[in-house]
């Protein structure tokens, strides 16, 4: 349910595109020294924006160095840290277990029961360094669950509470910008998640799993999916708005009016071909 907070590469202008490939570099790099290198397996996009966000609102200092990797082994690539990173590493690798447990008992996939033996002493690490939210995503994680199993026809119940589960996250601190980030991890976790939904429609319907949009009766389907997620990102983008951020701005707008939007009109658009070939 990851991967849908990205930016669209071919608006941002070259520094910030360096820039952002830094933070995400540097969180890769984080992963690995406070774990293993298998931990960098869990890395994700999403928590870039989170480090993108935090680090701009809340005006951290920055570590900047050059170095090389498994990926990039010929040239150094830049590689930006500061505390935000190390606080998007223990999330980063927390939800990435959950993820992948969840995935084994969804699925019983033989590869998810694996990797989440390989990462149970990470997890445990991490969980350990932020136990309160690590609770809360498993609370809110299984609340969704049980709402699967019920069958819910409810998209708001469900997206809810991965949109509750989001504001935790978010919440680097409990000070002035409380309520405002607690409504942008909101809009967010609902975004991920009927956005994740949306996409997965046929799949799921196919494979006989639950997926909310399935259990509605509407004229048509895509336009109110497509409705419910620009309405989300809107508010989102109206929470960030109220934020004092100045650094990395231009890239943090990408993400949300480019990337974000664009994932959305992606998804359409693939949905309408795929619609017109079965006719």
């Amino acid at each position: 349910m990851f991967g849908y907070v990205n930016i669209d590469k071919m608006e941002l202008k070259f520094k910030e595109y360096y820039s952002y490939k830094g933070y995400y570099c540097g969180l890769c790099m984080m992963l690995k020294k406070k774990y293993n290198n298998l931990a960098r397996l869990t890395l994700n996009y999403d928590m870039t924006f989170l480090i993108l966000l935090l680090s701009s609102l809340y005006e951290v200092e920055n570590k900047s160095y050059s170095a090389r990797c498994i990926v990039h082994p010929a040239k150094k690539q830049l590689i930006i840290q500061n505390e935000i990173t190390e606080y998007a590493a223990i999330i980063n690798l927390i939800l990435s277990y959950y993820n992948i447990q969840d995935n084994w008992n969804d699925e019983k996939d033989v590869k998810s029961l694996a990797l989440a033996t390989l990462f149970k002493r990470q997890f445990q690490k991490a969980s350990d360094e932020l136990m309160r939210k690590s609770q809360s995503i498993r609370v809110h994680l299984e609340n969704i669950s049980s709402l699967e199993k019920q069958n819910s026809s409810n998209v708001d119940d469900v997206s809810n509470e991965f949109g509750h589960l989001m504001e935790d996250i978010i919440l680097y601190k409990e000070d002035v910008w409380e309520n405002t980030l607690r409504k942008i991890g909101f809009f967010l976790g609902k975004y991920i998640y009927l956005l994740d939904a949306y996409e997965d429609m046929e799949d799921d319907k196919r494979n006989n799993s639950y997926n909310p949009f399935n259990n509605i009766e509407v004229d048509d389907i895509d336009k109110y999916a497509n409705d419910l997620l620009v309405m989300n990102l809107s508010f989102l983008s109206e929470e960030v708005e109220k934020l004092p951020l100045v650094q990395d701005k231009g890239i943090i707008d990408n993400i949300i009016y480019s990337g974000m939007l664009g994932k959305i009109n992606m998804t359409r658009v693939k949905k309408e071909k795929l619609n017109e070939r079965s006719i």
